[in-house]
């Protein structure tokens, strides 16, 4: 279970992202894009961790809930959030509770991500917006490549999921939701760009990027705004 290899002691998800400041950045910025001159009384972040990006989500968000199926993770993430056991598609939580849900950094675990859109939907409000990143299989390295893996297996049999961005976008549509806007991130996501690029020109090009090429779902991860409708 996804859950058991978050709560294996062995490893430090806080860690893992100690050696990935622009992947980091990449993020919070896509966050802020997306979200910009929304604003939310109450948001939800699905499969959270640690809480990593709920400092930027609670810019946009007066309350912030996380739920997240990892005990160890829960017990390392901040105060000043609430905090709730659960899994992406049973969370337990009541029906239109929620102004704003994003999940990210947690498609790439659920092969069929219907069920998960499905609760999304009942725990949204009237006019609620959902905010979601997945691995994509389709990114430019992928296609020059051909090597356009969709899924396999990682230690713990935990799943690790590329999914192509025509089925998110159908998903969507079969579980009630109508995308607004769509960033491909992380463009610049490359051993060889990250240590011979210094950091903040690597934010310039990643910002310059973001929308310009979102159309080609050129990076290796693809964020989508969408609405309940």
């Amino acid at each position: 279970m996804t859950s058991n290899y978050y709560n294996d002691p062995e490893f430090s998800y806080p860690k893992y992202w100690q050696g990935r400041r622009y992947e980091h950045a990449a993020e919070v910025m896509a966050i802020c894009r997306l979200l910009d001159k929304h604003h939310f009384i109450a948001g939800l972040d699905i499969g959270g961790g640690y809480g990593r990006l709920a400092p930027t989500l609670l810019k946009f968000c007066d309350q912030l809930t996380l739920v997240e199926p990892s005990s160890k993770q829960r017990r390392l993430a901040p105060k000043g959030i609430k905090i709730v056991a659960g899994t992406s598609d049973s969370t337990g939580l009541p029906d239109s509770s929620f102004d704003l849900v994003s999940i990210i950094r947690v498609l790439h675990h659920l092969p069929n991500p219907q069920p998960t859109f499905k609760e999304i939907h009942r725990l949204l409000k009237p006019g609620g917006f959902l905010l979601i990143e997945f691995a994509n299989s389709n990114n430019f390295k992928a296609r020059i490549t051909g090597r356009r893996r969709a899924s396999n297996i990682r230690r713990g049999s935990i799943p690790f999921v590329n999914h192509h961005p025509q089925s998110i976008l159908k998903a969507l549509s079969l579980c009630g939701f109508t995308p607004i806007k769509t960033l491909s991130v992380s463009n610049f996501r490359s051993p060889i760009f990250k240590k011979i690029i210094p950091l903040p020109i690597l934010l310039i090009l990643e910002s310059i990027s973001q929308f310009l090429i979102s159309s080609f779902y050129f990076g290796p991860s693809i964020f989508v705004l969408a609405a309940k409708t």
